[in-house]
Order: structure tokens, then C-alpha cells, then sequence
């Protein structure tokens, strides 16, 4: 447990770049091999991060919290169900 409290300041660095509030962390790592730390969110994203470089990949808000977006679904009398906009659309 003493290792985790030495890096505690390069896990906020990395939560800061990312935009990853610290509620939304599952778990998290100090990889020594590659000296980066590993965070897990809730939305099952794992990402790498190494000291004083910029975020890789664009986190949307269902990657860091596991939330599915909510979205107003509509009946359609052929399938007989409600579906989304975007495949009442496509059909």
C-alpha cells in the first residue's frame, strides 16, 4: 500500500489529462516496466499513461462512467417495438 501513496500525485496528473473524475476510477497501477500508470474506469477503459505526455485517445462520458446514454424511443407500428431515432431512420 506504501507504493501507491508515491504516486499518488502522477495518478491526479493522469485523471487531469484524461477528464477521468477520481469516483469513476475502478482501479489503477504504477507499471515499473514502462514507468506509466495503468487506470482502469468503470466504463471498462484501460489506459496508459506515462509522465508529462498528452492523452492518446478521447474518453467519452460512457467510456469513463459505464452510462448508457439516455434516449427517447419511439413506437413503430412495422416492427411493433420502440426503437431509437437513429434506427427508425435507417429502416
Amino acid at each position: 500500500m506504501e507504493d501507491k501513496e508515491k504516486y499518488k500525485d502522477f495518478l491526479a496528473e493522469t485523471l487531469a489529462v484524461y477528464n477521468i473524475p477520481t469516483c469513476f476510477v475502478l482501479t489503477w497501477r504504477y507499471d515499473v516496466p514502462t514507468d506509466s500508470i495503468v487506470v482502469v474506469t468503470h466504463g471498462g477503459k484501460k489506459i496508459s499513461h506515462k509522465r508529462g505526455t498528452e492523452a492518446t485517445v478521447k474518453l467519452s462520458e460512457e467510456d469513463i462512467s459505464g452510462f448508457l446514454p439516455k434516449r427517447e424511443l419511439y413506437w413503430c407500428e412495422k416492427l411493433n417495438q420502440r426503437i431509437s431515432i437513429e434506427e427508425l431512420i435507417k429502416k
